[in-house]
């Protein structure tokens, strides 16, 4: 048994991408684009033409990686600062490259504690992972924040919102229930940009008014999403 730095991370409406689209869509325009972005935001390094294989993105030392449907896991093979810091400023890029897209937005929910993994026969079984899908899912936003025990694990320097070493950011995270917690987000915002448009759809800037008689709830992700970059984020105030 070990400690992690534990990600979940899903992709919005998948369920209705699948009803909706033809299978070879979802696998080569949509999986194939979070692929990229995720490998992208993994090495950092050119960005990829093709997807790349999930033992590309496992080349490395600084994370660990699962992938099942719609779900993407992430975590800290050693539970050092740096493979944190590793970690969360992964998260951010992930969210900056996909957030634009419509159909690859993604929800993530970060926690910590023991866990047991397996990567050899694909086990990963611990608090933290519970932790962080409870609170993925609780979100009412396409965006990252922390668990309690997330936060409390950071470094001291983690906490400064402004340091480009840690792509944080204290925040009111809205919730589902229509409540909000006050913890660390992550700032997907961090990304260098002019300013960009997050747009409902290809077709409309905003949620037309029928989109909002039929799927509100979706339309206050999208709302509160949007309301995130404009407090937060520094290229575009400017």
């Amino acid at each position: 048994m070990a400690k992690y730095t534990i990600a979940i991370c899903d992709i919005l409406g998948f369920c209705n991408l699948v009803q909706e689209n033809p299978l070879s869509e979802i696998v080569e325009v949509h999986l194939g684009r979070l692929r990229k972005a995720l490998h992208h935001s993994i090495h950092r390094d050119e960005f990829p033409s093709e997807p790349p294989s999930l033992e590309s993105l496992q080349d490395q030392s600084k994370l660990g990686i699962a992938w099942f449907s719609d779900t993407v896991l992430l975590y800290t093979p050693e539970d050092r600062d740096e493979n944190i810091r590793s970690l969360i400023n992964t998260l951010g890029w992930l969210l900056f490259e996909t957030i634009f897209a419509v159909g690859t937005r993604l929800r993530c929910g970060v926690s910590y504690g023991e866990a047991f993994i397996d990567v050899e026969n694909s086990i990963y079984v611990g608090k933290p992972l519970i932790q962080a899908y409870r609170l993925e899912q609780a979100q009412a936003w396409s965006g990252g924040s922390l668990t309690r025990e997330a936060v409390g694990r950071l470094p001291a320097d983690a906490h400064i919102s402004k340091s480009a070493d840690w792509f944080l950011v204290p925040y009111s995270v809205p919730l589902k229930d229509g409540k909000k917690m006050d913890t660390l987000a992550i700032d997907w915002t961090i990304g260098i940009h002019p300013r960009l448009e997050l747009r409902w759809s290809e077709s409309h800037a905003t949620p037309p008014k029928e989109e909002w008689e039929a799927r509100p709830s979706v339309c206050e992700k999208w709302q509160n999403t949007k309301i995130f970059h404009d407090q937060v984020c520094r290229y575009c105030k400017r």
